[in-house]
């Protein structure tokens, strides 16, 4: 376990110099003085992942692959501000793994997902004629790989490795990492799930959401025999494109000891108005201003660590 520790600590380091550096300006949603944003956060992931799981697994196999890009863009476009619109536990292992989110917040967030998955699914039996619990392999939202022709399980695997790590990879590039791509982040997100399933979804359903796999095998029964292999095939997707992600940007905050990389610009709102006299640019009062709302308040009631509150 030490020489595990010693390696991912190792590899941490080598991504504190990012092949694509960018500014950090702390980590927005980590610096609430109470539990309320939690809460708020925790809601946000439930009714998203309830919604998506609802309106994506009706989706008729002609308009799947629309209908499912649509929902998720939509749905991240609505939880975005709350909880950062993960809506997949694939996506917030990822960010677990990158350290742009604590392991203990991410966990909460899983079980919103995968609570909103199986309350979603129920609302189909209530909703969706002919639809019953324990319907077995009819169920509506059913994911298999036997749908392709000729395609294997460690096909299966593959493809939703591959299609999952697109995902993922896309939501650290736009909605995760500094600077992102601002407002077009959901539609990004929602395109790249829509592209997934036009190519993948004849092959696998296109799930690339552990949620989206186990809420209809639990309560329909259905293809448990490959359900496990959808959702580790897609958490490892996750996970490699957040090994990716901490090479190109670099590591989130809980890798740096959750300073968020503060100290310096504090240091430069120490020195800013002698610097200022001289005709120096105010862009290290700035930096420093941005990194003590991060770090937390001078008078210590805020720390800017999430699991310091949590």
């Amino acid at each position: 376990m030490e020489v595990v520790t010693g390696k991912w600590r190792a590899f941490v380091d080598v991504c504190r110099t990012p092949a694509v550096p960018y500014q950090k300006f702390g980590e927005q949603g980590d610096v609430e003085p109470t539990n309320r944003r939690l809460y708020a956060a925790l809601a946000a992931e439930f009714v998203g992942m309830l919604l998506f799981a609802l309106y994506g697994g009706e989706a008729r196999d002609s308009a799947a692959a629309y209908g499912n890009g649509l929902a998720l863009a939509v749905l991240v476009f609505a939880t975005a501000n709350i909880s950062g619109g993960h809506l997949n536990p694939a996506v917030t292992a990822g960010t677990i793994i990158s350290g742009h989110m604590a392991w203990r917040r991410g966990l909460l967030y899983m079980a919103a997902q995968f609570l909103g998955g199986i309350i979603g699914v129920l609302f189909q039996v209530a909703l969706i004629p002919e639809a019953h619990v324990r319907m077995g392999n009819e169920g509506p939202g059913c994911f298999t790989h036997l749908g392709g022709k000729f395609i294997k399980l460690d096909q299966l695997f593959g493809w939703e490795l591959v299609m999952t790590f697109l995902l993922v990879s896309v939501v650290f590039a736009v909605a995760v990492t500094k600077p992102g791509h601002g407002n077009i982040g959901p539609l990004a997100v929602g395109y790249t799930l829509f592209a997934s399933a036009f190519i993948g979804g004849p092959l696998t359903g296109a799930a690339l959401n552990p949620a989206r796999v186990f809420g209809p095998a639990l309560v329909y029964g259905c293809y448990w025999h490959s359900a496990p292999i959808y959702m580790l095939a897609q958490y490892c997707g996750g996970a490699i494109a957040a090994l990716i992600a901490m090479l190109l940007y670099g590591p989130g905050p809980e890798h740096c000891g959750g300073e968020h990389e503060a100290e310096p610009a504090l240091t430069g709102v120490a020195v800013a108005p002698e610097l200022l006299g001289a005709g120096a640019s105010k862009t290290a009062e700035r930096a420093g201003l941005i990194a003590m709302s991060a770090h937390g308040s001078s008078s210590g009631q805020q720390p800017g660590h999430w699991a310091d509150r949590y």
